[in-house]
C-alpha cells in the first residue's frame, strides 16, 4: 500500500523540518565539542540533547504513524459517529479540532481531537453537527482518521484512545 495521498505534503514538510532541526542539533553538538568547557558549551550540549530526539520523532515516528493510519483506513470498517468541527486561531497558528460523539454514548463527547487541516475548505462545516465515520486502530484503540462527506480528516499523532463497542 502506498502512502496516503492527502498526507504526502505533510510528511515531506515534517521530514524536511526534522532534518533541519536535527542538523541544528548536530551543529550545536559539534560546536560544543570544539569549545572549551564552560557555560556556552554546556548550553549547546543541552540544546542538542533536547532537539535531537525531537528531530528523530519527526523523522521516524510521524511518517510511520501516518503510514499505519493509511493502512487502517484501507483495511478496517469505519464506525458511525457525529462530530462538530471547530477552528481555533491564536497569534501563531490556526488549529482544527473535531468534537466526536459515538452513538452508543451520545451524551458523552470525546475531548476535542486535533486533526490536520485538509485541502478542502472546512469553513462551511464549522459548528454544525456532521455525520462522520471513524477509523480506529484495532491494536491500540486510537482514533486515526475521521471520514466526512468532504473527505478525510487525519488525526494528529497519536490519536485519542476511544472505547468502542463494535457490536453496536
Amino acid at each position: 500500500m502506498s502512502y496516503p495521498l492527502e498526507l504526502r505534503r505533510y510528511r515531506l514538510t515534517v521530514i524536511t523540518a526534522s532534518l533541519l532541526v536535527g542538523g541544528a542539533g548536530g551543529f550545536a553538538l559539534f560546536a560544543a565539542m570544539s569549545l572549551e568547557s564552560g557555560t556556552d558549551s554546556l548550553m549547546l550540549v543541552l540544546f542538542a540533547i533536547v532537539i535531537l530526539p525531537l528531530a528523530g520523532f519527526g523523522l521516524f515516528f510521524v511518517p510511520r504513524w501516518y503510514h499505519r493510519a493509511g493502512h487502517i483506513v484501507s483495511s478496517t470498517s469505519p464506525i458511525a459517529a457525529v462530530a462538530t468541527l471547530t477552528l481555533e486561531t491564536d497569534s501563531d497558528s490556526t488549529s482544527l479540532y473535531a468534537a466526536v460523539s459515538l452513538p452508543q454514548s451520545s451524551t458523552k463527547l470525546l475531548k476535542q481531537v486535533a486533526v490536520l487541516r485538509p485541502k478542502w475548505d472546512v469553513r462551511s462545516s464549522l459548528g454544525s453537527t456532521l455525520s462522520v465515520q471513524l477509523y480506529v486502530d484495532p491494536a491500540s484503540s486510537r482514533l486515526v482518521a475521521i471520514s466526512t462527506e468532504h473527505g478525510l480528516l487525519w488525526c494528529m499523532p497519536t490519536g485519542q484512545v476511544i472505547q468502542v463497542n463494535r457490536a453496536a
